[in-house]
């Protein structure tokens, strides 16, 4: 092995070992990626021959502590910074399962600053994945490439399995396309504590959703416009229905 390839062999390694640490590094872009353990948050820098030797991010996080009971939500935060190039692209893998229940975007534009917009009716969803594209959102001058994605988990997820989940990102720049999937940001099924589990037992009697305040019974009550006589022949309609 000559002492280039040697070379090469030790930095590929070093970057792998960094990886599946949580640490941030950068790879080039033919370096395959290890899956790195379990962590709320992950971060990968990269440069490559078509970035002109300048560093690009991709980092993604769990918001809030990490857990989630089944059927319940969990909100993620992808982001892609970097040296001045365009990004077209900004996509977040979630486990399998996941359904996507919002979607917000927030860019830097060339013209207009930074700011957030919904996408959750223009995302593509496909494979696990969502991605938010555009005609070029720009890493210059500190600007960062931001989504926010929110999924229902199953109702089935296993209590006690964490699952991993990946993010990716299309830079304008020769072999700027990028993915790192799974990347070790984690979620933990937990089990539902108290009010989460009294508002399933509430839905399952026919009361509707306790958590978004949409149910039909329960909604009657902020409805300047209904009576209290609705509200309970509401709730008795919905016993006696659940009761036959």
């Amino acid at each position: 092995m000559s002492r280039r390839s040697l070379r090469h062999a030790v930095a590929t390694t070093a970057s792998l070992v960094l990886l599946a640490t949580g640490v941030t590094v950068g790879l080039g872009a033919s370096v395959a990626q290890a899956s790195p353990a379990c962590a709320l948050s992950q971060s990968v820098t990269d440069d490559w021959a078509g970035s002109w030797g300048l560093p690009y991010t991709v980092s993604k996080e769990v918001v809030g502590d990490g857990t989630v009971a089944p059927g319940q939500t969990v909100t993620y935060l992808t982001k892609v910074s970097g040296s001045g190039a365009l990004v077209n692209q900004i996509r977040d893998f979630h486990p399998a399962g996941f359904q996507l229940v919002k979607a917000r975007l927030n860019v830097k534009w060339l013209v207009g600053g930074q700011s957030w917009e919904d996408v959750t009716g223009t995302a593509v969803i496909a494979n696990n994945s969502v991605v938010a594209k555009g005609t070029g959102w720009t890493t210059a001058g500190g600007g960062v490439i931001a989504l926010e994605t929110t999924y229902k988990v199953p109702d089935d997820a296993v209590v006690g399995s964490k699952l991993d989940s990946g993010a990716g990102t299309n830079i304008v720049l020769a072999a700027g396309d990028w993915n790192i999937n799974p990347m070790g940001v984690c979620v933990t099924v937990r089990q539902p504590n108290p009010v989460e589990a009294g508002a399933g037992s509430l839905e399952d009697m026919g009361f509707g959703s306790v958590n978004t305040g949409s149910g039909q019974v329960f909604g009657s009550l902020t409805d300047p416009q209904g009576s209290m006589s609705n509200v309970i022949g509401g709730i008795l309609g919905n016993v006696i229905g659940n009761m036959s």
